[in-house]
């Protein structure tokens, strides 16, 4: 059944939104969390370069929506919405003890970025300790940078040693 050309439109301008407003709510899920992982990583990072993955999945998702919304009864019926980020395919399980390695060592370096910055930081300053202040100014600057760089250069090296296998 074909959704309301208008509401479609709007919703399509959304990562994920389109997906949803055409009941493939898997799909549009996973499309708005991948989209808000390289926001939060463009922001931490200070760097524009995570936004053009941003406008990548944005228009993916734009023309997703409409071919979802074009697709037949038939297809429709056989189409299965599932999560994007089910990519065993090329490597990429999260069932695997090195993706979930990899995931939590990032929670732990965004959990210390977040204390630092927020808490030790703001503590520092009030005691007016100026070692302690400048160390964790300096730790608040350079280790979203570092961190989303160290990520970035993995995954590459990751997907690289993959197409090698292939070939």
């Amino acid at each position: 059944m074909k959704k309301n050309g208008f509401f479609t439109f709007i919703f399509s301008f959304i990562p994920g939104a389109g997906q949803m407003y055409q009941e493939y709510m898997k799909r549009g899920l996973s499309i708005m969390i991948i989209a808000g992982i390289f926001l939060i990583l463009a922001s931490m990072a200070g760097s524009p370069i995570f936004l053009i993955p941003i406008l990548i999945i944005s228009a993916y998702s734009f023309f997703d929506t409409y071919r979802l919304r074009n697709m037949s009864d038939d297809k429709r019926k056989d189409f299965i919405d599932n999560y994007i980020w089910s990519l065993s395919d090329i490597g990429f399980d999260i069932k695997s003890k090195n993706i979930r390695k990899t995931i939590g060592y990032t929670l732990i370096v965004v959990g210390l970025y977040v204390l630092v910055d927020s808490v030790l930081l703001r503590i520092a300053s009030q005691l007016q300790i100026p070692w302690l202040t400048d160390l964790c100014s300096i730790l608040s600057r350079y280790v979203p940078t570092i961190a989303v760089s160290s990520i970035s250069v993995f995954a590459g090296l990751k997907l690289v040693s993959i197409k090698q296998k292939e070939e």
